[in-house]
Order: structure tokens, then C-alpha cells, then sequence
């Protein structure tokens, strides 16, 4: 059956790192409760819901409290239900993970962890605005696998301005060293309302980006990690089944504020103020902000490029008439690949998918 997965946007963090562009709350604690409360409101709107996946994503999802986290899972359990076995996963950020919490964690029902390592260099933590050095993420990570977790990802974000090929190769050593099961792969970017973009911060030239892509996804070969998705890299059996259903265009329900949901044919999308959140959801109205119903030919294109983001690529007569011309053009060029009846990127391919991607829509 096509059930939906679940996300639910947590937007309370400590301090908002220079880079981030979500949408998040800071020094916002006191309001945590009353937004656990909201986010139980709207889920009155699916009741009887069967699940695929659930995520608790961010902000940073472990910044709630013990009390909190229980009183969402315990109105998740009261309103959906799921098949035993299903991957549950929360972000968490290093400083606010300790042995009692992750204990904490999985004896509520979360079985993955999305850790937000970044880097294991310290410098680079700095840059970020990370309010975590590596000695904390590696504590983080010793106490979740000491709590039973056998499934934990970890986030590594390189293409820092000036950033050597050997400091990247030793960031990328130390995390898979860790030995944990999926892996997901950052780009820095410069997002408009960060405060980077603020700064006008300046990054590599875009061949020195390549480089550095092709080196981490060569290194994570030699330590077990097969890429599946242009920027996630994973164990075997470990393929997050969460970000591959956006990948495969599957439904998913977002709840909280900005949170972002598909039911196949419609996008709809919360308000991503947070009091405008919690003054509707107190008063039962929906804070949906606002929505769009898919053409098929939208539907047909969105499923096309988020496939080519998968290394096993999407059938080839997915792709509409059209667009096939220019299509064997890239293939003669070498950036896409036919085999066994799919198209995907080739490695040449993957390094320029974005702006593949633009022209084809």
C-alpha cells in the first residue's frame, strides 16, 4: 500500500548557525509545550492514518525536553498507526544528546538518529556557528550506540571557502571511522536570510567543488558505503526509506510550522510563523498557508528529476516525448547512461545535475 510518511518540524534550536536558512526558533524554550500541543491539534486532521515512515526533524528535534518528546510520541501512537519495523527517526545535534537522553530516545520508539556532526574539525565548526566541537560529536555518537542504536546517520558538510584536499580527506576518514550506517553529504551553500549570505561570504569556484565531491564519494567507497542518492551514502540495508519516498514522489503528511506536505497530486504548505501557528492551532483552523494541485505533466517531471537523483536512475519511458531528444543528447555526452530499461547520472553526469535538471523543465 502507498501509506504516507510523517514529518514533523521541530523549530527550536539554541542559537541558529550561520549557514541556516530554515525555519527555526531561538530562545523560544517556553513556547515548547504549547507547540507540542499544536503540532497533537493538527494531527487530529489524519486520524486513523497508517504510516510508512516517521521523521522528527528540524531545527533540532532533540532540543525538546523529555516530557515533551513523550507527549508527541504518546499523540503519534494516538493517531496513526504503522507496520512493527518501521524506520522512526529524530535529528538530533551533538551538545544536546547525553547517555540519559539517548536512552531516553530509543526507549520511546525511535530507532534511527540523524546525528548533525557537520565536521570533526574543530576550525570548521567554528565557521559554521555550530555550538558543538568534534569532542562532543564523537561523545554523541558513543553514547547513542551505547543506548542500542544500530542505525545512526551522520551529517558532513564540506566546500568550506579555502578548504584543502587534505583537511577534507581527514574529515571524511573520521566520520566514516565511526562506523555508522548511513551517511548524508552537504554542500555548503550561501541561502538567502542567512547570515552568511549576510556577510557575503564567498565560496570555491565550482571545479574545486567537483574535486572535492568526487574525492568524498571515492574515499566512502573504501570504508563500505555505497552512494544511492546524489548526496547520501549508505550501508547495505541502510538506505534511509524516509528521504526515499520524497525521492520516489510517495505521499508524505508535514506537521508543525513550515512544514511542507503531498498527498500525490496536491503540495500544500504550513505558515512558517510560528505564533500565526500557534494562535490557529489553538483554535482548531488549519495552518495551512497555502497549496498547489500538480499537473500530470508536473507530476511526470517532478518525478523524473527527483528519480535522477537516485544512482539507479527511473525508467525510461517515464520520460515524456518531448524531452527525450535532448535526453539523448546528454546520454551521447556522457552525463546520462540507458541500462536494463532506466535512465540515470552517470558520475560526470551527477556533477552537473542541477543545472541538467533546469533545462529539462
Amino acid at each position: 500500500m502507498n501509506y504516507p510518511s510523517l514529518y514533523i518540524h521541530i523549530p527550536f534550536c539554541s542559537r541558529k548557525c550561520l549557514f541556516c536558512s530554515f525555519v527555526i526558533a531561538v530562545s523560544q524554550e517556553h513556547r515548547r509545550k504549547e507547540y507540542v500541543r499544536a503540532v497533537a491539534s493538527e494531527m487530529n486532521n489524519h486520524t486513523g492514518t497508517r504510516l510508512r515512515t516517521i521523521y522528527l526533524g528540524g531545527g533540532t528535534p532533540s532540543h525538546l525536553d523529555e516530557d515533551h518528546l513523550d507527549d508527541l510520541m504518546n499523540a503519534i501512537r494516538k493517531n496513526f498507526s504503522w507496520d512493527s519495523g518501521i524506520e522512526i527517526t529524530i535529528e538530533a545535534n551533538p551538545e544536546s544528546i547525553n547517555a540519559g537522553k539517548a536512552q531516553f530516545l530509543k526507549r520511546i520508539g525511535f530507532n534511527r538518529v540523524s546525528l548533525g556532526v557537520q565536521s570533526l574539525d574543530d576550525r570548521f565548526l567554528k565557521f559554521l556557528g555550530r555550538n558543538h566541537n568534534a569532542a562532543a560529536a564523537l561523545e554523541a555518537n558513543r553514547v547513542l550506540r551505547e543506548a542500542g542504536f544500530d542505525n545512526i546517520n551522520l551529517d558532513l558538510m564540506y566546500a568550506f571557502p579555502g578548504q584543502t584536499g587534505e583537511e577534507l580527506e581527514k574529515d571524511v576518514k573520521g566520520l566514516a571511522a565511526l562506523g555508522s550506517e548511513h551517511l548524508s553529504l552537504y554542500t555548503l551553500t550561501i541561502e538567502p536570510n542567512s547570515r552568511f549570505h549576510a556577510a557575503q561570504i564567498k565560496l570555491d569556484d565550482d571545479e574545486k567543488l567537483a574535486q572535492q565531491y568526487v574525492l568524498i564519494g571515492r574515499l566512502l567507497q573504501e570504508y563500505g558505503f555505497a552512494q544511492y542518492e546524489i548526496s547520501n551514502f549508505a550501508k547495505q540495508g541502510f538506505e534511509s526509506a524516509h528521504n526515499r519516498n520524497y525521492w520516489q514522489g510517495g505521499p508524505y503528511i508535514g506537521l508543525g510550522v513550515g512544514a511542507h506536505a503531498f498527498d500525490g497530486r496536491r503540495r500544500s504548505w504550513n505558515t512558517p510563523r510560528l505564533q500565526e501557528y500557534l494562535d490557529r492551532a489553538s483554535q482548531g483552523i488549519p495552518p495551512v498557508e497555502g497549496c498547489e494541485d500538480l499537473t500530470d505533466e508536473q507530476l511526470t517531471m517532478e518525478k523524473v528529476l527527483l528519480g535522477l537523483r537516485m544512482n539507479k536512475g527511473i525508467r525510461w519511458d517515464l520520460v515524456p516525448a518531448d524531452r527525450r531528444p535532448q535526453v539523448e543528447v546528454w546520454i551521447k555526452d556522457g552525463f546520462l547512461a540507458r541500462e536494463n530499461g532506466n535512465l540515470k547520472a552517470t558520475d560526470r553526469g551527477r556533477l552537473v545535475l542541477d543545472e541538467l535538471s533546469g533545462r529539462l523543465i
